[in-house]
């Protein structure tokens, strides 16, 4: 593919409607909405790639990182990990499923234990782990330990 003919960028919620059909035809789930930061990649009109921030008091959670099936492999889920790195200061966290770890380590996530996580998603965490999903922990711009 002509990396030429691609846009990256943020959207806002008039265009959430648009990012919910690509995560559709991806057969994912969930769904932009709300106050939540929404970065894709896009080429004309088709959006081929998406992630979602939901903003928390002093940080945010990364959530539904999805790249058309059919491009996979291409680099574009690095790129929009690079995009969403320049625009947001604040720690980042996420539950990668446990295959994607060096995928995520290589955009500068760092692998924690729960506990090293905010309250509210320690919960959503063991919820979901609870569940039997292989997942991890992991963060981006994490404050310093003290």
């Amino acid at each position: 593919m002509n990396q030429d003919e691609l846009s990256l960028q943020e959207w806002s919620g008039e265009n959430f409607r648009a990012v919910n059909r690509f995560y559709r035809s991806q057969k994912h789930k969930g769904s932009a909405s709300g106050d939540e930061r929404v970065f894709v990649i896009y080429r004309q009109e088709d959006i081929i790639a998406a992630v979602r921030l939901v903003p928390y008091q002093g940080y945010y959670w990364l959530r539904s990182l999805y790249v058309n099936s059919e491009l996979r492999g291409q680099k574009l889920g690095s790129q929009l990990l690079s995009l969403v790195q320049l625009k947001i200061e604040l720690p980042i966290y996420c539950f990668p499923y446990n295959h994607l770890l060096s995928f995520y380590q290589q955009a500068q996530y760092q692998l924690l234990e729960p506990v090293q996580m905010p309250q509210p998603l320690q919960q959503l965490y063991n919820r979901y782990s609870g569940k039997g999903t292989a997942i991890i922990c992991m963060g981006l711009n994490l404050p310093l330990a003290s």
